[in-house]
């Protein structure tokens, strides 16, 4: 009779403990379930918040680079077209020349932003490869031959021969030609100067110019834009969104962008980070890296 209350009592306590086994599994799969569930809430609103951040910056682009240079076409064709219906042929070539800089220039900032948001988003193949940087000098100088001009500037560029540079091009192209669209429209009569050094930390690109320069409080807009250049820091109120979307590109290269300026003393862009070597090494090795910006 004992043996039998023994068994009992015995299989009670197995089926409790079955019982107490089974529903701590069970709270723990409902534990991991609800957890992977709390991730994947946490990565749906993290996608939504960059795709709100994304549609934010790009609005505010295109509504702000946009804006002027549609403005100036539409003034643009009107006049054209009187000066055509008024036979006068060298206006009408003047400004068709006209025209043809500022849809170049449109179409340019139209690559970038395209450019600017493919490399934003999370899943971008960040393709670098070496490409001779007089080549890309060269482009740049023939880019902004006649804007220059029409400010009255000269852009300089000093660098040294046979110098190859490890990088995305169309990105680092993209920061040089808006640093130096930025230091032209805010010179007269001056100079922009494109400059390729060598620091003890590394090779260093400079875009400088003796123009207008910055008020301290726009000057404190930029620098906290570049030591913040997340997709989710928030838009300064007034602030040249042209650095913002240079900030973007330079924090997809890795490089780091300084800025210098005093009112009325012009602005000075500093560019470090940037893998450089020779034509030997990109003969050899296109994908080595090699942080000496000098030739052999």
């Amino acid at each position: 009779m004992i043996s039998q209350w023994i068994t009992i009592i015995f299989l009670a306590a197995l089926s409790l403990l079955v019982f107490f086994l089974w529903v701590r599994n069970r709270y723990f799969q409902l534990d991991l379930a609800k957890r992977a569930l709390e991730r994947q809430v946490e990565d749906l609103s993290r996608k939504l918040e960059y795709s709100n951040g994304l549609k934010q910056k790009i609005t505010m682009m295109i509504a702000h680079d946009l804006q002027s240079p549609l403005h100036f076409l539409n003034v643009l064709s009107e006049h054209v077209s009187r000066f055509a219906a008024n036979n006068q042929l060298p206006e009408v070539k003047a400004g068709t020349e006209e025209i043809k800089k500022a849809t170049g220039n449109i179409h340019a900032f139209v690559k970038e932003v395209n450019l600017w948001a493919r490399s934003q988003h999370e899943n971008f193949q960040l393709a670098q490869h070496s490409f001779s940087y007089a080549e890309l000098v060269a482009e740049l100088q023939q880019f902004f031959g006649d804007m220059m001009l029409m400010n009255q500037n000269s852009l300089v560029v000093e660098y040294e021969e046979d110098v190859f540079i490890f990088t995305h091009r169309d990105i680092l192209k993209a920061i040089l030609r808006n640093l130096i669209d930025n230091a032209n429209k805010h010179t007269r009569g001056g100079e922009v100067r494109l400059t390729l050094t060598h620091h003890h930390d590394g090779p260093v690109l400079t875009v400088s110019d003796n123009g207008a320069g910055m008020l301290p409080a726009d000057l404190q807009k930029i620098r906290r834009r570049l030591a913040n250049p997340t997709l989710n820091a928030p838009l300064e109120a007034n602030s040249r969104l042209g650095y913002q979307l240079m900030a973007d590109f330079a924090h997809t290269l890795g490089y780091r962008l300084e800025v210098s300026s005093n009112k009325g003393a012009g602005t000075s862009v500093r560019i470090s980070g940037l893998v450089c070597h020779s034509p030997f090494v990109a003969e050899l090795h296109s994908t080595e890296v090699i942080g000496v910006c000098q030739p052999d």
